[in-house]
């Protein structure tokens, strides 16, 4: 446009000498000659003028294109980069567990029966998202699925081909700039060694172990913190009008504290007040408990912990008077291990006992409330043992195991005494074994039956072929003692091999 604009400067420029020599000829023709040339350097500049008004719409326009281009550009930069900011602040993982299963005599000692035998393949699959929204806010959600063996009902709750809702919840540090922690909603609580509190939801082999409610969380100081808890294991309607309008719901509610190192001892210490309410049979038992552990630099181990129940154990079999509860239960481990050998040989101990009730008793009962301490404890086989299936269960023979309870799916634990002697190795890095025997008593029996549970026989051999995979095969067997006499005594056995990814 300036070169343009230049070109009509210097036009100009040369027609005015031209114009001034042709001064010499008649002074008419002249001025006649001068118009002339004024009226085409008029036209011939209006014309120009046009032109470069034209190139200049044609850059505005182009000026303009480019803009938005540019503009567009910058939206999708910054687009990517809250993206990427976006993605900084989720974490994601996941678990593939594939497990092949063989049961036998899971619910009775008879070889002859079949309904408590299994060969199958086991298939559990969750997948987990936190979003950390700020520094003191994360909410996480988690879905999990699992099957045992094609084709079994969906009617069935965590047993069957579907997906369920295993965790959602939000977690909040330092509310209202105090030192309180919340979680709220699904999410798993577990404390200590699992003896009270473990399994939330018992279902079929800890499928799902959550709670639904409110954890609030004290930090006292850097070690001692105090934790509230106000949770639900079962909703069972949405009103409270089942039960003569008292309601059907399972709570968990209660204090516990934790010392994460006494300054004298060094140990882990942890008191606990729990309360236990299951409205569809009045129970209401409050449960008081020690738990002290620690891990030596020597090489010992230790876990000790004892509670006792009081309250009301409810309506026995959901019926009749509701009757109090007065009873203990204890678990204690310890180990040393080796360190300085090859292999570094683990040897432990353990003991676990929970009070039965004398058959003679009436007005009370004595037996064990399992609370929450669920499946795994033990062994999926002694929990198998323990499923609450009424007289399906052959331990309706020797006591009354459930009669304080309502779900069909808990292992329900008592009135057992457990003592266990085991090793531990690892042969090679990634390989680890586990051997144990415990010897099975009853506490408390029928008139006329055996405390003779019987021997229970365990190994675990699990090789961690990389960070996140690892390949186990499991064996467990049962032999029955003679508080099952009048029954068939074959042995239950356990067996599995697997393969757990977790990312």
């Amino acid at each position: 446009m300036i070169k343009k604009i230049s070109t009509v400067a210097l036009a100009t420029l040369i027609c005015l000498p031209t114009l001034a020599l042709a001064g010499a000829g008649n002074s008419n023709d002249r001025v006649a000659d001068l118009e002339k040339q004024m009226t085409d350097m008029s036209k011939a500049f209006t014309a120009q003028m046009q032109v470069m008004k034209d190139e200049i719409t044609a850059l505005k326009t182009k000026n303009a294109e480019m803009g938005k281009e540019v503009a567009s550009t910058s939206d999708a930069v910054k687009k990517g980069v809250d993206m990427a900011e976006w993605t900084k602040k989720v974490s994601l993982g996941g678990q593939v567990t594939f497990r092949g299963y063989n049961l036998q005599n899971v619910w009775d000692f008879n070889n002859n029966v079949d309904s408590d035998n299994a060969d199958l393949f086991r298939t559990k699959g969750s997948i987990w998202a936190d979003f950390k929204a700020t520094d003191d806010v994360t909410a996480r959600i988690k879905f999990t699925d699992q099957t045992w063996g094609e084709g079994v009902s969906d009617s069935l709750d965590n047993k069957s081909n579907k997906v369920f809702l295993d965790n959602a919840n939000i977690n909040v540090k330092s509310m209202f700039g105090l030192p309180v922690e919340g979680t709220f909603g699904r999410q798993d609580v577990i404390y200590g060694s699992g003896f009270v509190i473990l399994d939330g939801q018992s279902q079929y082999a800890s499928t799902s172990i959550y709670f639904d409610g409110v954890k609030l969380r004290w930090n006292l100081t850097d070690q001692l913190m105090l934790d509230g808890l106000y949770l639900k294991s079962k909703e069972k309607t949405m009103y409270n009008n089942a039960n003569g309008n008292s309601g059907d719901d399972q709570t968990l509610s209660g204090f516990y504290l934790t010392n994460k190192k006494c300054p004298i001892t060094g140990m882990q210490q942890e008191i606990y007040a729990l309360n236990r309410n299951d409205e569809a049979i009045k129970k209401n038992i409050w449960m008081y408990g020690l738990r002290l552990s620690d891990k030596l630099a020597n090489g010992i181990d230790y876990s000790l912990e004892g509670a006792i129940q009081r309250g009301d154990a409810g309506m026995a079999n959901g019926t009749g008077a509701v009757l109090k509860q007065d009873a203990w239960g204890t678990k204690l481990n310890a180990g040393y291990t080796f360190k300085n050998l090859d292999w570094q040989p683990r040897p432990y101990l353990g003991y676990a006992f929970m009070s039965g009730n004398k058959s003679s008793t009436t007005d009370k009962s004595e037996q064990w409330d399992v609370f929450y301490g669920g499946w795994p404890q033990w062994g999926d086989l002694l929990a198998w043992k323990y499923l609450n299936l009424g007289t399906a269960n052959k331990l309706s023979n020797v006591y009354s195991y459930n009669a304080f309870g309502t779900d069909t799916a808990e292992a329900a634990y008592s009135n057992i005494q457990i003592v266990t002697i085991g090793i531990g190795a690892k042969p090679l890095d990634k390989l680890s074994i586990d051997l144990s025997y415990s010897k099975l008593t009853f506490d408390q029996t029928n008139p006329g039956v055996s405390d003779d549970f019987g021997d229970y026989y365990q190994t675990n051999i699990k090789y961690q072929y990389t960070k996140n995979l690892s390949f186990s095969i499991y064996g467990a067997l049962l032999a029955p003692g003679d508080a099952f006499n009048s029954t068939p005594k074959n042995n239950a056995t356990e067996a599995y091999w697997e393969a757990e990814y977790k990312f």
